[in-house]
């Protein structure tokens, strides 16, 4: 097997490197320094801007999703809840849950497709927004409750909040 490594942006072989210095001249490595070829991080390893979750949080969200791949983590509080946000996919959709720094799960938002809509909630947004485009499509479950957040293009709003059934949640309807 050939090892390679990179220098001025192009692959030398480990065996001309080890020539060169057999030889006695000065090694590759200190006329330009060595680029390592990219390596892919594991699923579990968190981006650089993302936050440390609290080890119940993580392992409630591995327990929940064994597939997922996390893109992100936050900490905030939001109307007054302290939660702790992951951002990722499963199985090759979006999926972001919020949890209590205790591991008790806040929200889910898991993606669906068009066809996956409620024909109410479709219904709902062509008869309020008949020019508007769906542009995103979330399943929201909060505790005991459903409801399904759009986002719009062409519309007076970029999102709206829906009930399984078809009615408003936001904006609220005109009176």
């Amino acid at each position: 097997m050939m090892l390679k490594t990179w220098v001025h942006g192009f692959a030398v072989a480990a065996t001309s490197v080890v020539v060169v210095a057999l030889t006695g001249a000065a090694p590759l490595a200190q006329s330009a320094p060595a680029k390592p070829p990219a390596q892919t991080q594991p699923a579990t390893r968190l981006p650089a801007s993302s936050v440390k979750l609290p080890p119940t949080v993580e392992n409630a969200f591995k327990a929940a999703y064994p597939q997922a791949t996390i893109k992100h983590t936050s900490h905030e509080t939001e109307d007054g809840v302290e939660q702790y946000e992951i951002e990722s996919t499963n199985q090759g959709r979006g999926l972001d849950v919020n949890y209590k720094p205790d591991g008790t799960v806040i929200v889910v938002e898991e993606e669906v497709t068009a066809s996956e809509l409620p024909a109410a909630v479709a219904a709902a947004v062509t008869t309020r927004y008949p020019k508007a485009i769906v542009t995103t499509r979330e399943r929201a479950t909060e505790g005991q409750k459903t409801y399904f957040e759009l986002g719009l293009k062409g519309a007076p709003v970029k999102v709206v909040q829906l009930t399984a059934d078809g009615k408003w949640i936001s904006p609220k309807p005109a009176k």
